[in-house]
């Protein structure tokens, strides 16, 4: 899953990027609301976490302008303001949720999930395509009727989670390398190919009937094999 950070405090994003990446996902980081609006705009996030009191525009105008662009990326405030009329006029410019500082770890990554599930990302713990079901929780990759499963590291994970969440549609390099390595990654084409081989070859191992076809100057699909 990706994340999108929206916080002008370093210390307290790095400590949010360590806990989040701990939970499988990818996140990425602004540090003023400018930024986190220009990233947040550009489709590849599945959960945006914005605070409000945020430098050259604030998590307010952050929020109005994404909605008024049609943007519906789940948004979830965080922020210091614990008043009421703060988290009224929040909800009025978009918010899906609220959470005010201080907060637990934990209570904030179910929130994510929670806002991921409603968007309709994720599906339980589970993906399958054919006889093959990655478990979300644990990062590994099973044969249904065999029972044997493989362990996938981090960006095999995160590259096989996103196939499986579109299956039978064609995803280009460009949208693997913004979604995978993010908004501002340099990776090559060859990293995407490295990496659909790892996969390919655990796949092998464990004998799904599903693969990862190449479409020509394009990028993949994914598909169940009959």
């Amino acid at each position: 899953m990706n994340v999108l950070l929206v916080e002008d405090s370093y210390m307290l994003a790095d400590t949010l990027v360590s806990a989040l990446k701990q939970e499988h996902f990818m996140v990425d980081v602004a540090y003023n609301g400018l930024d986190g609006y220009d990233m947040a705009s550009s489709g590849i996030y599945d959960v945006a976490v914005l605070d409000l009191m945020l430098p050259q525009l604030n998590g307010y105008e952050v929020l109005k302008k994404l909605r008024q662009k049609k943007n519906s990326i789940p948004i979830l405030v965080l922020s210091a303001k614990s008043e009421l009329d703060d988290k009224v006029l929040a909800f009025e410019y978009g918010a899906d949720d609220y959470l005010t500082k201080p907060f637990e770890i934990k209570e904030l990554i179910m929130r994510i999930l929670a806002l991921s599930r409603r968007k309709g990302e994720v599906q339980g713990n589970v993906l399958n395509c054919g006889n093959l079901n990655l478990d979300l929780r644990t990062c590994t990759m099973t044969n249904s009727e065999t029972q044997q499963s493989v362990q996938l590291a981090g960006k095999e994970f995160q590259l096989m989670e996103y196939f499986l969440n579109n299956q039978n549609q064609i995803i280009s390099r460009e949208q693997i390398i913004e979604r995978i390595w993010g908004f501002n990654s340099n990776s090559e084409y060859n990293n995407v190919e490295v990496y659909v081989s790892f996969l390919r070859k655990k796949i092998s191992f464990i004998h799904a009937n599903m693969r990862i076809r190449a479409v020509r100057g394009i990028g993949y699909t994914v598909e169940a094999e009959s």
